[in-house]
């Protein structure tokens, strides 16, 4: 219900990327680790990963559902675009319509597929689960997103959550986020606010 996993034409692709590179600093594949102003890790493979964004962006509603039988809701949800990563940051608000994630390409000519990728976090209070995971593709021609959004209340835990990707045995990035009370967070709140009521 609140996972992200979309993916545009190359042309429109382009016009994304290049905006986004000019708001924030992307951890490109020649860092292999790297941390934000929080201390939170990013941990890339520079042979299977050519470029990853990490931030915190205000969530869409999706244009379909995709099942995904090993998440919360049974679902991913996909977007018609990726979004404009507001704040290049690992710090998330927990608050409903916050998305967070990563934005990654692979090395020109790669594809892997299938991704699965694992999210884990504290405990949601009806269920109980702290393990998600859904399957995608990654490839070299355009940014796809890996990302988590709050859309419901029983998904707003504050603590620790991590993405992980992998294909087959090979981990392609992990990244850390620390999701915090929204008042920890003001500004990022009060950006996608802003941009609800606009």
């Amino acid at each position: 219900m609140a996972r992200r996993d979309a993916k545009l034409p190359i042309m429109r692709q382009t016009a994304t990327v290049l905006f986004t590179c000019l708001c924030l600093m992307p951890w490109f594949a020649s860092t292999a680790r790297a941390q934000d102003g929080t201390g939170a890790s990013v941990r890339v493979d520079p042979d299977l990963i050519a470029e990853l964004v990490v931030g915190v962006y205000c969530a869409e509603k999706p244009v379909r559902t995709e099942a995904a039988p090993e998440t919360a809701s049974g679902v991913i949800n996909i977007v018609p675009d990726l979004p404009q990563i507001r704040f290049a940051t690992t710090v998330v608000p927990a608050a409903l319509d916050i998305g967070f994630g990563i934005l990654s390409r692979a090395p020109e000519g790669l594809v892997h597929d299938p991704v699965t990728v694992t999210v884990t976090h504290p405990p949601f209070p009806d269920s109980g689960i702290e393990v998600e995971r859904w399957t995608t593709r990654l490839g070299w021609e355009e940014f796809s997103l890996t990302g988590f959004s709050f859309d419901v209340p029983g998904e707003l835990v504050t603590g620790t959550w991590t993405f992980a990707a992998h294909a087959g045995e090979r981990e392609l990035f992990h990244v850390t986020f620390e999701v915090v009370p929204p008042d920890m967070a003001a500004p990022v709140l009060a950006e996608c606010q802003m941009g609800f009521t606009s």
